[in-house]
């Protein structure tokens, strides 16, 4: 007991003196944290949020950089971008030995396994898939036919001989700039004869009509022969070479008039 009464007035003491101490600093009193009651607090709450001390920032090593630190990483070099599980291993959802990032396959059933390195199972293909796959293959494609939007292009006329007027070549230059804009269409050039039995002379003219008309578009207005398509001797107006849009196939090139055609 004497020990304890002893302590005690330690304690009062050193209690007054710290508070004379703390007001003769300020004037005013003022009672101190009593640290000699239990100093080991005030070791704990520094503890817990520092406030004093500079705490090194604790970084261990994670050499395939996947969030589990090498001393608990079972597969310590796994691929970047591949999913783990808790102990660093790259996952394997359908458990077929093949890990996620590498699996083609990723829900192969185990009736399938084995698999191969890809992690396709050895399944066979169903029937319906083989059956819809070889009708597909047999599919033939045909290529829609080509479409001319050209509906009307204007006639020539001509008036004696095969010289085109000044009128007529207005006429063509209008029709080739509907040709040019019209590329899918070839452009049929029919020329004329008053009757079914027309004369050589009159087959020559209408020959020689249409040759006219298809060297002015080819020369004068840059349309290629191949879309232009030469007839010649139709029943008709003979003074006239129609244009017609078309697109058929047809004799593109000027064909040699019958040595006995030309009248003398």
């Amino acid at each position: 007991m004497a020990k304890i009464k002893f302590l005690l007035i330690i304690g009062l003491i050193a209690f007054i003196q710290v508070g004379a101490e703390a007001q003769s600093k300020t004037g005013k009193k003022s009672v101190q944290p009593l640290y000699w009651l239990n100093p080991n607090n005030y070791a704990y709450s520094e503890l817990n949020a520092p406030k004093h001390m500079q705490m090194p920032k604790v970084v261990l090593p994670d050499a395939d950089k996947d969030g589990v630190t090498d001393q608990f990483d079972l597969e310590p070099n796994t691929p970047a971008g591949a999913t783990v599980d808790n102990h660093g291993v790259a996952k394997d959802t359908d458990g077929d030995g093949v890990p996620d990032y590498k699996d083609k396959e990723l829900l192969t059933s185990q009736k399938c396994f084995p698999v191969n390195a890809d992690g396709i199972g050895n399944c066979p293909e169903p029937a319906c898939c083989t059956e819809l796959r070889t009708a597909i293959a047999n599919i033939v494609v045909t290529p829609p036919k080509p479409v001319c939007a050209i509906t009307s292009l204007p006639s020539v006329q001509f008036k004696k001989g095969a010289t085109l007027t000044k009128d007529a070549e207005t006429v063509l230059a209008s029709a080739a700039a509907q040709i040019k804009a019209n590329p899918d269409c070839k452009v049929k050039v029919v020329g004329y004869v008053g009757t079914a039995t027309a004369s050589k002379a009159a087959q020559q003219l209408s020959y020689d009509r249409v040759s006219a008309v298809i060297k002015y578009l080819v020369e004068k207005q840059g349309i290629s022969e191949t879309r232009l398509l030469f007839y010649y001797g139709e029943n008709g107006d003979a003074n006239t070479v129609d244009l017609q849009g078309t697109t058929e196939e047809g004799p593109n090139t000027v064909p040699a008039p019958h040595p006995n055609l030309r009248s003398k």
